[in-house]
């Protein structure tokens, strides 16, 4: 066979794979639009449930995770129907969502993803007006920051969870970077930046160095920054990474916050607690006497029961001098019998004792 012939018979090939992936994308399709259907007819049947329970899709995953052939790598399988569930929960259980921060921010993104493209979400511009809308009822859910992998846990809201009643019922981990994104993806074109505040923040030293002579303007979200790069070909916006991707536009430089390897965890918040998933962990807040042994005195009780520590930190008591609050993360349900007779003990040795709740546990 010549060379020519070779080329063309694999052209033949790679054409009728890209047919049959077609046909398997409409076969996809199909099976989607009857999983569909079955989560619009559950609709009527979960009205009661919590807005955010995800014990069952969890154990799906996991069977599903299983049961793959090793084609598709069990993390792509993971993605895959952890998208999928998120839009079939929508239908099931439509849910208004509290996030904090603009349009297509970071908490905009998060809420999006484990509540689907369909739930009803809400903008709040703190933490503590995210958890009110809950408290209210306004919201079913919030989505907050709870954790940076740079600067540990985030004090607001800690602060706001522990002043309420609501638990922690889900955990989403996400990274915290940024792009910027242009017409024309060409670093000589621009003259001007749109970003949020926070955007300008988390990567003012970059823009500093290398955009040095770019006017940076003040925008209030990232959907704004990137609807005015797109009117102008001097123009680029700084936005979360999967905002960029998905804009259209073109990227200039990606990753360009200052702090490259940032990741944040965002906790799902609720008024009812979340489902035994088999995999959980619980967060608990405390306060000790400053005494010899008295933060010993406490941990002890996870250890003697089996109860594994993932987490231990101390924030500053707000107002108190060198006054200081536990955060410690265990493994375990809150109603696992080790987590429960642990809690139990320690409510005698701790001048303040909260649980912030229980979900399944993603790491």
């Amino acid at each position: 066979m010549t060379w020519y012939g070779s080329v063309m018979e694999r052209r033949r090939d790679a054409t009728e794979l890209r047919a049959r992936q077609r046909e398997l994308d409409r076969e996809i399709l199909a099976r989607l639009d009857e999983r569909a259907q079955l989560s619009t007819e559950l609709r009527a049947l979960l009205e009661a449930q919590p807005a955010f329970d995800e014990a069952g899709d969890r154990v799906a995953s996991s069977d599903l995770e299983a049961a793959a052939s090793g084609a598709l790598p069990r993390s792509a399988v993971r993605a895959i129907f952890n998208v999928i569930h998120a839009e079939m929960r929508a239908l099931e259980r439509p849910a208004r969502v509290a996030f904090v921060g603009p349009e297509e921010s970071f908490g905009h993104q998060v809420a999006r993803d484990a509540f689907g493209s369909t739930a009803g979400l809400i903008e709040a511009e703190t933490v503590g007006d995210a958890l009110e809308l809950v408290i209210r009822g306004r919201a079913e859910c919030a989505v907050v920051p709870f954790e940076s992998s740079v600067d540990g846990l985030v004090q607001p809201t800690i602060t706001a969870l522990s002043a309420s009643e609501l638990v922690i019922v889900a955990e989403r981990e996400a990274p915290g970077r940024y792009d910027l994104v242009s017409r024309t993806g060409n670093a000589h074109d621009i003259d001007k930046v749109y970003a949020t505040a926070v955007a300008r923040a988390a990567c003012s030293r970059v823009l500093a160095r290398d955009f040095p002579r770019a006017t940076l303007l003040d925008v209030r979200s990232p959907r704004v920054a990137l609807d005015l790069a797109r009117e102008d070909h001097g123009a680029a916006a700084l936005v979360p990474e999967p905002a960029g991707a998905c804009s259209g536009l073109v990227a200039v430089t990606r990753n360009v916050g200052d702090a490259p390897d940032l990741s944040v965890r965002w906790a799902v918040v609720s008024a009812r607690p979340a489902s035994r998933t088999g995999n959980d962990a619980t967060a608990v807040l405390f306060s000790v006497d400053d005494t010899p042994g008295a933060l010993f005195e406490v941990l002890r009780h996870f250890a003697e029961r089996g109860v594994n520590l993932r987490r231990l930190q101390s924030r500053p008591v707000r107002g108190e001098s060198w006054a200081y609050l536990f955060y410690v993360e265990v493994s375990g349900h809150t109603t696992d019998r080790g987590v429960v007779t642990a809690l139990e003990a320690i409510r005698k040795g701790t001048r303040y004792l909260r649980v912030l709740g229980s979900f399944a546990h993603h790491g």
